[in-house]
């Protein structure tokens, strides 16, 4: 085995375990977990850094991994602050291509898992399991999302 194969079965190995943590993958098996990994691309930011500005065309969805992200809407600022584990971008990952509701930039150094629609769509027709779990667990952080904003109007 070669020892680039070597290194990224490795990295691969210990990113499980932290997939296992988050929300969105939560009733995943180990080789779904793996499958998921296969479908993501690794993005760094650097601090100050934007990741997308509101308004932008997006057709995917960010896991941020270390870091912190500022999420900004235009007139109100920052509206949160994401620490590992989060997720933004959910309604990429559900809607295909869609307008940014926000804008998001890197408070500090983040590294992020970066997963497009169009290959997400493509794998889970393939694995439907993988693609009913992972959509359950965005329907459920989106309504968890929906009930906070209208409970704060109160």
């Amino acid at each position: 085995m070669g020892q680039a194969l070597s290194a990224r079965l490795v990295a691969r190995a210990r990113a499980v375990p932290i997939l296992k943590k988050l929300p969105l993958f939560q009733g995943l098996l180990e080789d779904e977990l793996l499958k998921v990994l296969g479908m993501c691309k690794a993005t760094q930011l650097a601090a100050g850094e934007t990741l997308f500005e509101q308004g932008d065309e997006g057709d995917s969805l960010y896991i941020l991994l270390a870091g912190e992200l500022e999420i900004v809407v235009a007139g109100k600022g920052v509206v949160h602050v994401m620490a590992p584990g989060e997720v933004v971008g959910e309604i990429g990952l559900v809607c295909g291509s869609f307008r940014r509701t926000a804008g998001a930039r890197a408070r500090e150094d983040c590294v992020l898992l970066h997963l497009f629609a169009d290959i997400f769509h493509e794998t889970v027709k393939k694995h439907p399991r993988l693609g009913y779990v992972i959509m359950r667990n965005v329907a459920h952080t989106l309504a968890q999302r929906l009930v906070e904003k209208n409970q704060s109007r109160d």
